[in-house]
């Protein structure tokens, strides 16, 4: 990197993280050829760099002043879709860009004094001499910020990238002495206060193969998500997936919202099986276990029928500690969506059609104003974004997020069938998100789109502690078992 693209690095770097905010002046040439050491040619390079970019204005006699127009958005995510623009060619390293850089800055956001302890004593561990475990514990050094978010659906969704199997190609200890250097400083900036996105880093890509922007190329694990794609991510993230209960209380939840009633014939055990994503076995223990309630029964050669509506599903005993699980994946559902979505729906702003659009729009009204049962637009909107992401990866990590939005309506007495006015505002919230897109403000479709979801995960954590659900949720499992 030459010494104009470092020094540029450095004050973007400063100005996105807020330590130069909109409005400062940034020191003299004079003072910044003495701070990095170089010629006012090349402090001249960097700030015309820097004023292309939009990142500053000039004007003759005066210092150059930070511009405000960049403050926009989440400067974690925007950073990573810088990352992605520049350097990352895998699919599934576009994926960890994306989802690692806001989990990460959230899990350094709830760190305590005593919590960085633990990322210092591995990074004191690091040894530049030996290469394997120096990059091992590199990983585990990143991975402890993944773990102090204390979800294991974050956890599971960042594991199964196989991110951590990667070993570089082009590795040496003058690499590896400079980049400890820097994780040093990084670590320097967690425990002084100070913001870690001012701690300049080089660009490591190169180590991997990535320089060319052809397909990487790397050691790792013939198994590895980075290699085998989707798919394989698919097959991890759905071992820790709730199963059987899944279904029969999401129908459950269907019946009390009004969608079957006493009569009805449910969708045969194949249509089952495509709407929910498992295999014959689930939904044949999920239909058993609500004929055992009364809840359905099955003809013989005729079908499912519902047998009970939905004042006499309210009666029905469903056991506390499932509830609890249910609610808990619900809740680290909506929080790994709300940190991720900026990313996601930037990505999926571009590849959606006008007529996709305009279809959705016409969806969005017809729910609402001739079908409406419970709140479905955030669900609508989502499934927009995962539909259109464009990379399969992070698609198939959306398309878990799309799942589990589901379990709201089958968590009892959470789901409201009346327009209330929370439910007005999520929906009027939703439907501005896809007016701005018909409008070409992929910006604004996503900052709202941002609003909305935080809306609803902060609605649901209410309504959860308002019914005794939310205490009895974090004792599922011991969050603070994932980091300590």
């Amino acid at each position: 990197m030459l010494m104009y693209e470092r020094i540029f690095q450095i004050l973007k770097n400063k100005i996105e993280c807020g330590l130069l905010p909109e409005g400062t002046s940034l020191p003299s040439r004079a003072d910044l050829c003495q701070e990095f050491g170089t010629s006012e040619k090349t402090i001249r390079r960097a700030l015309a760099m820097l004023e292309e970019k939009g990142f500053i204005k000039t004007s003759q006699r005066k210092r150059p002043v930070v511009c405000g127009d960049r403050k926009a958005g989440h400067r974690t995510t925007m950073l990573a879709l810088e990352k992605i623009d520049k350097a990352v060619t895998s699919d599934v390293l576009k994926t960890g860009v994306l989802l690692c850089y806001p989990v990460i800055k959230k899990g350094i956001s709830l760190c305590r004094k005593a919590d960085l302890e633990i990322p210092r004593r591995i990074l004191d561990n690091m040894k530049v001499e030996n290469a394997p475990e120096f990059w091992r514990l590199s990983k585990q050094f990143y991975r402890f910020f993944v773990a102090r978010n204390e979800n294991s659906l974050i956890l599971e969704a960042v594991d199964s990238l196989g991110l951590s199997e990667l070993r570089p190609l082009q590795d040496d200890i003058v690499m590896r002495t400079r980049y400890y250097k820097q994780v040093q400083a990084f670590m320097g900036a967690l425990e002084t206060g100070g913001a870690p996105e001012s701690v300049y880093f080089d660009d490591m890509s190169g180590m991997y193969g990535m320089n060319d922007g052809a397909s990487p190329s790397f050691n790792v694990a013939p198994d590895s998500a980075v290699l085998l794609g989707s798919k394989q991510m698919e097959k991890l993230l759905a071992v820790s997936e709730v199963r059987y209960s899944a279904v029969y209380m999401d129908i459950m939840g269907l019946i009390a919202a009004g969608r079957y009633q006493r009569g009805d014939q449910l969708p045969p055990h194949k249509e089952l099986q495509r709407i929910y994503g498992v295999s014959v076995d689930t939904t044949i223990r999920a239909i058993q276990i609500l004929q055992e309630w009364g809840v359905v029964k099955t003809v013989r050669g005729n079908g499912i029928f519902v047998e009970m509506d939905k004042d006499d599903i309210r009666k029905v005993h469903v056991p506390g500690h499932l509830i609890a699980c249910h609610v808990r994946r619900y809740l680290d559902t909506l929080e790994l969506l709300t940190l991720i979505i900026e990313g996601a729906s930037i990505c999926a702003a571009g590849n959606i059609s006008r007529a996709e659009l305009q279809s959705v729009k016409a969806e969005i009204d017809r729910l609402w104003n001739e079908d409406y049962l419970y709140e479905r637009t955030p669900a609508i909107l989502l499934d927009l974004i995962t539909r259109n992401i464009g990379i399969k990866a992070l698609g198939s990590i959306f398309a878990l997020l799309q799942r589990n939005f589901r379990i709201g309506r089958s968590i009892p007495g959470l789901l409201n069938t009346e327009k209330t006015s929370v439910n007005c505002e999520v929906h009027e919230k939703s439907a501005r998100a896809v007016h701005a897109l018909c409008a070409g403000d992929h910006k604004m479709f996503s900052e709202i789109s941002v609003q909305m979801f935080e809306e609803v995960y902060r609605l649901v954590v209410e309504e959860c502690r308002r019914l005794g659900y939310y205490e009895a949720a974090m004792k599922v499992y011991d969050g603070t078992a994932l980091w300590k």
